[in-house]
Protein backbone atom coordinates (compact mmCIF):
# COMPACT_ATOMS: atom_id res chain seq x y z
CA UNK A 1 0.00 0.00 0.00
CA UNK A 2 2.99 2.26 -0.33
CA UNK A 3 3.20 4.90 -2.99
CA UNK A 4 5.00 3.82 -6.14
CA UNK A 5 8.09 5.85 -7.03
CA UNK A 6 10.38 5.99 -10.03
CA UNK A 7 14.17 5.60 -9.97
CA UNK A 8 14.71 9.21 -8.87
CA UNK A 9 12.28 8.78 -5.95
CA UNK A 10 9.37 10.79 -7.33
CA UNK A 11 5.86 9.44 -6.70
CA UNK A 12 4.30 8.22 -9.94
CA UNK A 13 1.31 6.36 -8.51
CA UNK A 14 -0.64 6.21 -5.28
CA UNK A 15 -1.49 2.51 -5.87
CA UNK A 16 -0.30 -0.57 -7.71
CA UNK A 17 -1.79 -3.70 -9.28
CA UNK A 18 -1.94 -5.57 -5.98
CA UNK A 19 -3.99 -2.77 -4.41
CA UNK A 20 -6.52 -3.04 -7.25
CA UNK A 21 -6.70 -6.81 -6.88
CA UNK A 22 -7.16 -6.51 -3.11
CA UNK A 23 -10.18 -4.19 -3.41
CA UNK A 24 -12.16 -6.29 -5.89
CA UNK A 25 -10.61 -9.63 -6.74
CA UNK A 26 -13.85 -10.97 -8.23
CA UNK A 27 -13.51 -8.62 -11.19
CA UNK A 28 -10.43 -10.57 -12.26
CA UNK A 29 -11.75 -14.01 -11.40
CA UNK A 30 -15.05 -13.64 -13.24
CA UNK A 31 -13.89 -11.71 -16.30
CA UNK A 32 -11.20 -11.99 -18.89
CA UNK A 33 -9.78 -8.51 -19.32
CA UNK A 34 -8.13 -7.96 -22.68
CA UNK A 35 -5.17 -5.74 -21.87
CA UNK A 36 -3.11 -6.44 -24.98
CA UNK A 37 -5.33 -4.27 -27.20
CA UNK A 38 -5.03 -1.27 -24.88
CA UNK A 39 -1.94 0.07 -26.63
CA UNK A 40 0.07 0.49 -23.45
CA UNK A 41 2.71 -2.09 -24.33
CA UNK A 42 1.98 -4.05 -21.17
CA UNK A 43 2.81 -7.73 -21.39
CA UNK A 44 1.08 -8.84 -18.19
CA UNK A 45 -2.14 -7.91 -16.46
CA UNK A 46 -0.19 -6.50 -13.51
CA UNK A 47 1.79 -4.18 -15.81
CA UNK A 48 -1.49 -3.04 -17.35
CA UNK A 49 -3.01 -2.40 -13.91
CA UNK A 50 0.09 -0.46 -12.86
CA UNK A 51 -0.29 1.71 -15.98
CA UNK A 52 -3.95 2.33 -15.11
CA UNK A 53 -3.00 3.27 -11.54
CA UNK A 54 -0.51 5.82 -12.90
CA UNK A 55 -3.20 7.27 -15.18
CA UNK A 56 -5.64 7.36 -12.26
CA UNK A 57 -3.08 9.17 -10.09
CA UNK A 58 -2.53 11.77 -12.80
CA UNK A 59 -6.28 12.33 -13.17
CA UNK A 60 -6.77 12.61 -9.40
CA UNK A 61 -4.01 15.22 -9.17
CA UNK A 62 -5.69 17.13 -12.01
CA UNK A 63 -9.05 16.92 -10.20
CA UNK A 64 -7.46 18.37 -7.06
CA UNK A 65 -5.87 21.19 -9.07
CA UNK A 66 -9.16 21.95 -10.87
CA UNK A 67 -11.12 22.07 -7.63
CA UNK A 68 -11.93 25.32 -5.89
CA UNK A 69 -10.35 23.77 -2.81
CA UNK A 70 -6.84 24.01 -4.30
CA UNK A 71 -7.20 27.72 -5.01
CA UNK A 72 -8.53 28.32 -1.50
CA UNK A 73 -5.76 26.19 0.00
CA UNK A 74 -3.10 28.20 -1.84
CA UNK A 75 -4.54 31.40 -0.40
CA UNK A 76 -4.65 29.77 3.04
CA UNK A 77 -0.92 28.94 2.96
CA UNK A 78 -0.05 32.50 1.87
CA UNK A 79 0.23 31.85 -1.84
CA UNK A 80 -2.73 33.80 -3.24
CA UNK A 81 -3.25 33.25 -6.94
CA UNK A 82 -4.67 36.10 -8.97
CA UNK A 83 -4.51 34.28 -12.31
CA UNK A 84 -5.71 30.67 -12.47
CA UNK A 85 -3.10 29.91 -15.12
CA UNK A 86 -0.46 30.49 -12.43
CA UNK A 87 -1.96 27.91 -10.09
CA UNK A 88 0.80 25.42 -9.16
CA UNK A 89 0.38 21.70 -9.56
CA UNK A 90 -0.26 19.53 -6.56
CA UNK A 91 3.03 17.69 -5.89
CA UNK A 92 2.40 13.98 -5.16
CA UNK A 93 5.69 13.84 -3.25
CA UNK A 94 4.21 16.22 -0.67
CA UNK A 95 1.31 13.95 0.26
CA UNK A 96 2.56 12.98 3.71
CA UNK A 97 -0.59 11.98 5.57
CA UNK A 98 -3.59 9.80 4.88
CA UNK A 99 -1.72 7.80 2.27
CA UNK A 100 -4.06 4.82 2.63
CA UNK A 101 -6.95 7.08 1.63
CA UNK A 102 -5.06 8.16 -1.50
CA UNK A 103 -4.35 4.54 -2.37
CA UNK A 104 -8.01 3.61 -1.97
CA UNK A 105 -9.14 6.64 -3.95
CA UNK A 106 -6.78 5.71 -6.80
CA UNK A 107 -8.09 2.15 -6.85
CA UNK A 108 -11.70 3.34 -6.87
CA UNK A 109 -10.96 5.70 -9.75
CA UNK A 110 -9.15 2.96 -11.68
CA UNK A 111 -12.05 0.56 -11.25
CA UNK A 112 -14.82 3.02 -12.08
CA UNK A 113 -13.16 4.74 -15.03
CA UNK A 114 -10.95 2.13 -16.67
CA UNK A 115 -11.59 -1.48 -15.65
CA UNK A 116 -15.31 -1.91 -15.03
CA UNK A 117 -16.40 -0.06 -18.21
CA UNK A 118 -14.41 -2.67 -20.19
CA UNK A 119 -16.58 -5.50 -18.86
CA UNK A 120 -19.90 -3.78 -18.13
CA UNK A 121 -22.98 -4.48 -20.20
CA UNK A 122 -24.45 -1.02 -20.47
CA UNK A 123 -27.34 -2.32 -22.57
CA UNK A 124 -28.68 -3.99 -19.42
CA UNK A 125 -29.13 -0.61 -17.79
CA UNK A 126 -28.74 -0.06 -14.07
CA UNK A 127 -29.59 -3.70 -13.34
CA UNK A 128 -26.22 -4.88 -14.62
CA UNK A 129 -23.91 -5.79 -11.71
CA UNK A 130 -20.91 -4.07 -13.28
CA UNK A 131 -22.87 -0.86 -13.82
CA UNK A 132 -23.91 -1.02 -10.17
CA UNK A 133 -20.26 -1.48 -9.21
CA UNK A 134 -19.29 1.55 -11.29
CA UNK A 135 -21.86 3.59 -9.37
CA UNK A 136 -20.65 2.13 -6.07
CA UNK A 137 -16.98 2.94 -6.76
CA UNK A 138 -17.91 6.39 -8.07
CA UNK A 139 -19.66 7.14 -4.77
CA UNK A 140 -16.70 5.77 -2.78
CA UNK A 141 -14.28 7.89 -4.81
CA UNK A 142 -16.34 11.07 -4.41
CA UNK A 143 -16.76 10.49 -0.68
CA UNK A 144 -12.99 10.16 -0.20
CA UNK A 145 -12.23 13.11 -2.48
CA UNK A 146 -14.65 15.32 -0.54
CA UNK A 147 -13.25 14.09 2.76
CA UNK A 148 -9.68 14.87 1.72
CA UNK A 149 -10.58 18.37 0.56
CA UNK A 150 -12.54 19.00 3.75
CA UNK A 151 -9.81 17.75 6.07
CA UNK A 152 -6.62 18.90 4.39
CA UNK A 153 -4.26 17.59 7.04
CA UNK A 154 -2.21 15.53 4.62
CA UNK A 155 -0.36 17.98 2.33
CA UNK A 156 3.14 19.32 3.04
CA UNK A 157 2.94 22.54 1.02
CA UNK A 158 6.47 23.80 1.72
CA UNK A 159 8.09 20.39 1.14
CA UNK A 160 9.73 20.29 4.58
CA UNK A 161 8.94 16.61 5.10
CA UNK A 162 6.18 17.11 7.66
CA UNK A 163 2.73 18.65 7.58
CA UNK A 164 3.01 21.69 9.81
CA UNK A 165 0.09 23.10 11.76
CA UNK A 166 -0.16 26.13 9.47
CA UNK A 167 -0.48 23.79 6.45
CA UNK A 168 -3.56 22.03 7.80
CA UNK A 169 -6.83 23.48 6.54
CA UNK A 170 -10.32 22.37 7.48
CA UNK A 171 -13.50 23.18 5.59
CA UNK A 172 -16.95 22.82 7.01
CA UNK A 173 -20.00 22.06 4.93
CA UNK A 174 -23.44 23.33 5.70
CA UNK A 175 -25.58 20.26 6.27
CA UNK A 176 -28.85 22.04 6.96
CA UNK A 177 -31.65 20.98 4.69
CA UNK A 178 -33.79 23.54 2.98
CA UNK A 179 -36.59 23.57 0.47
CA UNK A 180 -34.92 26.06 -1.83
CA UNK A 181 -33.60 24.18 -4.82
CA UNK A 182 -30.40 26.20 -5.27
CA UNK A 183 -29.11 25.49 -1.78
CA UNK A 184 -30.03 21.83 -1.37
CA UNK A 185 -27.31 19.85 0.30
CA UNK A 186 -27.24 16.13 -0.36
CA UNK A 187 -26.73 14.05 2.73
CA UNK A 188 -25.71 10.44 2.26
Amino acid sequence: MAFITNISGDVISFADAQDVRNIDQRVFEGNEINFTDAGTGATTLDEYLDDLCERSTTRILQKFKASTWWQSYNAYVSNPISNLADLPDLDPNNVKGRQAAFTDMTVYYCLKEYLLPKIADFAGGLDNPEVQKITYYDNKFNDLFNELTSLADWYDYDGSGTVDTDEKAFSYFRTRRTRRRSTLVKVR
